[in-house]
């Protein structure tokens, strides 16, 4: 599964702060992806083990500074 996550500003490494790599360690996440840069906003896409408690994740992430949105990126095709 993949999780978008909008942050304010130009910073690019996502999984640098501290408080975001403690919620999303337990489920392996992978920054590889090069962020978006659009405007003021960076769209940071992190690929997570598929048994994320997707509410638990997101909630906990939206209350750290910077992070505007978080969501689960949609397929890119239709599961076969």
């Amino acid at each position: 599964m993949e999780l978008v996550i909008i942050t304010t500003g130009r910073k690019k490494g996502l999984l640098e702060n501290t408080l975001v790599n403690d919620i999303l360690a337990p489920f392996n996440p992978d920054a590889s992806t090069e962020p978006l840069l659009l405007d003021d906003k960076c769209y940071h896409y992190v690929a997570v083990d598929d048994n994320v408690p997707l509410e638990d994740v997101i909630s906990s992430l939206m209350q750290i500074e910077g992070i505007e949105s978080v969501y689960e990126k949609p397929l890119d095709f239709p599961p076969m």
